[in-house]
């Protein structure tokens, strides 16, 4: 089983870099949240490793603080997402400010009716509720997506692979809390769900604007103001 896990993170961490390569070479500015995220989430991984030899509490300290992190930057992220595709859809939309209120009431009633004395037990709740939030906020994406002029399959794909991971996250959760002998089938849920998002963020930030069906930024700008005059 440890051979599975070191397994994992190295398939894990050499995704992670290439995610991160592909948004250096430009999309950190159009994305700055996943840019964000995916540091993040590599720098959490590489403390998760070094720290293998910790205590538990330590560990678990470490493991919970991570995760409150990578869950606002989800949040982020998916509302940022949900700003790109309103800019191409038909139907008014839901405004950012509201989305941002929805999810700090959320996360404190999540907080509220879940607390106790068991950390472990308590943050996983909190962090199943947090997914399941993130993935109505996807859902609003993707009917954003689904009904634009001109959908951006760059944003579907990071999209898509977000929800992926978001579902198999929920579902890993729900397993490891519901029995004892399901956990080993959660975290293998889990790990590849997360594996596969990594996989198809790559896939979407690796190819430039153009072939990703993103218009650039001078289409943009000559869309807005029209040809030239003859």
């Amino acid at each position: 089983m440890q051979a599975l896990q070191y397994i994992a993170w190295a398939i894990g961490l050499f995704l992670n870099v290439l995610v991160i390569s592909a948004l250096v070479r430009g999309s950190y500015r159009e994305y700055p949240f996943v840019f964000a995220y995916a540091l993040s989430l590599l720098a959490s991984t590489v403390v998760q490793i070094g720290l293998r030899s910790a205590s538990r509490s330590v560990q678990d300290e470490l493991y919970w603080i991570s995760e409150v992190v990578l869950d606002v930057l989800v949040f982020c992220a998916v509302i940022a997402f949900i700003d790109e595709a309103a800019r191409y859809a038909r139907q008014k939309t839901i405004e950012r400010r509201w989305l941002i209120l929805v999810s700090v009431l959320l996360c404190a009633t999540s907080y509220a009716v879940h607390r106790g004395s068991n950390v472990n037990l308590t943050m996983t709740s909190i962090s199943r509720d947090l997914n399941i939030c993130a993935s109505i906020l996807d859902l609003i994406l993707w009917s954003l997506l689904v009904a634009a002029r001109r959908p951006d399959r760059r944003l579907m794909l990071l999209s898509g692979g977000l929800g992926l991971q978001l579902s198999g996250a929920i579902m890993g959760q729900q397993l490891v809390k519901s029995s004892r002998s399901l956990v080993k089938a959660g975290s293998l849920v889990e790990v590849t769900t997360f594996l596969l998002f990594l996989y198809i963020w790559w896939r979407a930030l690796r190819r430039q604007p153009a072939e990703a069906g993103v218009p650039s930024r001078h289409k943009k700008r000559w869309a807005q103001a029209g040809p030239p005059d003859a």
